[in-house]
């Protein structure tokens, strides 16, 4: 017997249905149930970033100190070439001291910082004094840290302020002196919103004596995806928001293990300490929703950019790359997550 071509697709068209019907019914009711995951290649658009950053305080010396000044940026030259050998990126924030040191002793740090391909952003270690600044002093603090470190880098590099949360309304201030998006998110951003918008038991006593430093928003998956807010008065997203709490904030690198409260100032840098970064970026991509950008990101103070903290780093960034290698996640700087997010809206 003859078939014809059409016979002949149908009956193929029926097997492969019969096909996937059976795949199907022979899937586990786990298999079945279980959701496409967002860090699986091709599930999502939306990347989940590893960024870092670090402070150049405002207690440094720089613009007194040449040799102060030196070292620092032999240390961050020190971080770069690390990070560059596993495709990982740095984000180095300045206060003004830093900053200012550049034009004091000719060498412009940060502007190779960009030019290497890491990230730039603003450091403000100001916001938590007990009374609210007032608005206009508070954009004026703001707008003189930012203007210092454009000077050295230009504006379109300076995206972004780190800190100088506190009892003012820290979203405008920093909005008015032209930031879009502020990271380093911690427990004194609490301190303008009500007792209803806080943690349980975080009073403003508590926040300055105990909270000060823990991360904020305080539940980890609204940390982890960053939202836009139009005023201080809440963690609740605002779609008309101007200011990108740019967070995913772990906490201080040598303190992951204990918490900081249980060995600041003293906290040493540990294998225990990457083992606590991995557990909780498990914890992060398990809640991320793929439909949007999401991140880590985590402080590593300057002092440990030396051969002395090497081993670690690397057992870090050597745990964080399989992971990047994987498409778990991207390693990225502050602005990529902005420029991401800005791109979502």
């Amino acid at each position: 017997m003859i078939h014809s071509r059409s016979a002949i697709g149908i009956s193929l068209a029926l097997l492969v249905i019969a096909a996937i019907a059976a795949s199907v019914f022979f899937l586990t009711p786990d298999e079945a149930a279980a959701p496409k995951s967002a860090s699986e290649p091709g599930i999502s658009d939306a990347p989940f970033y590893v960024t870092t950053m670090t402070h150049m305080e405002s207690n440094f010396k720089d613009d007194k100190d040449e040799d102060l000044f030196d070292r620092h940026v032999g240390q961050i030259r020190w971080a770069m070439d690390l990070f560059d050998e596993y495709g990982a990126k740095l984000t180095i924030e300045s206060e003004a001291s830093f900053a200012r040191a550049h034009g004091t002793w000719g060498t412009n740090a940060l502007k190779e910082v960009v030019t290497r391909g890491h990230g730039v952003g603003t450091h403000a270690d100001f916001g938590g004094q007990r009374r609210p600044i007032e608005m206009a002093e508070y954009t004026k603090r703001f707008q003189e840290n930012k203007s210092l470190v454009d000077a050295l880098v230009g504006a379109e590099n300076n995206r972004g302020v780190s800190g100088g949360q506190g009892a003012g309304d820290w979203v405008t201030a920093a909005t008015n002196a032209g930031f879009g998006y502020i990271d380093g998110v911690v427990g004194f951003a609490y301190l303008s919103m009500p007792m209803s918008a806080r943690p349980d038991g975080w009073s403003d006593v508590a926040i300055r004596s105990t909270y000060y430093h823990d991360n904020a928003p305080e539940d980890l998956e609204q940390r982890t995806h960053p939202f836009w807010l139009a005023d201080s008065s809440d963690f609740l997203e605002d779609k008309d928001g101007k200011l990108l709490v740019n967070g995913g904030d772990m906490g201080e690198l040598t303190s992951l293990a204990e918490g900081r409260s249980n060995c600041f100032p003293d906290c040493a840098l540990t294998s225990a300490d990457v083992d606590a970064l991995e557990t909780a970026l498990k914890e992060a991509l398990a809640l991320h929703d793929g439909s949007r950008v999401g991140k880590i990101n985590v402080h590593i103070p300057l002092k440990l950019f030396d051969k002395a903290h090497e081993t670690v780093l690397r057992e870090m960034l050597s745990m964080l790359k399989e992971y990047a290698e994987t498409r778990a996640i991207r390693f990225g700087t502050q602005i990529d997550v902005y420029e991401t997010a800005v791109a979502e809206r």
